[in-house]
């Protein structure tokens, strides 16, 4: 599965919306709709890429801390919020725990963005996210065998 990490600095702007549509075209050109899903941090965007491609996942990412993620997936029809390390605040374990609690409540995956150690990875799994982005993926399968 590849999550296609959509960036906007300057806000919703006809180029952004011409560069959407060519990456649909791409997804769409290889089969690739059940295979992948976008994501990003921003709400128009998100419901932007509803419109032109319903049929393509969306994942609601944070843009800001304390952001409540599970409201912006809802708000969006995203089946996955995106929770990002370090921004936990200071109770982290707390943090990914209630936001997994409310995400699977409300049918609603989780990633968490990253984990590059193995320990950390459980740590997150035991916690109750769905999904471990990391660039170790070797070191890091490894704990679920």
């Amino acid at each position: 599965i590849m999550n296609v990490h959509v960036k906007d600095i300057c806000g919703l702007t006809p180029d952004i919306d011409e560069a959407i549509i060519k990456i649909i075209a791409l997804i769409r050109q290889y089969d690739c709709e059940k295979y992948c899903y976008f994501m990003t941090g921003n709400v128009p965007m998100l419901k932007r890429m509803r419109e032109l491609a319903p049929e393509i996942a969306r994942c609601a990412g944070a843009e800001t801390m304390g952001e409540d993620l599970v409201d912006k997936g809802l708000e969006t029809d995203s089946c996955k919020i995106q929770l990002f390390q370090p921004h936990f605040g200071d109770d982290p374990d707390g943090y990914v725990r209630a936001a997994c609690e409310k995400a699977h409540a409300n049918n609603i995956a989780v990633n968490v963005f990253w984990a590059d150690d193995p320990a950390l990875a459980k740590k997150y799994l035991d916690l109750g996210c769905d999904v471990i982005l990391t660039n170790d993926y070797q070191r890091v399968s490894l704990i679920l065998k």
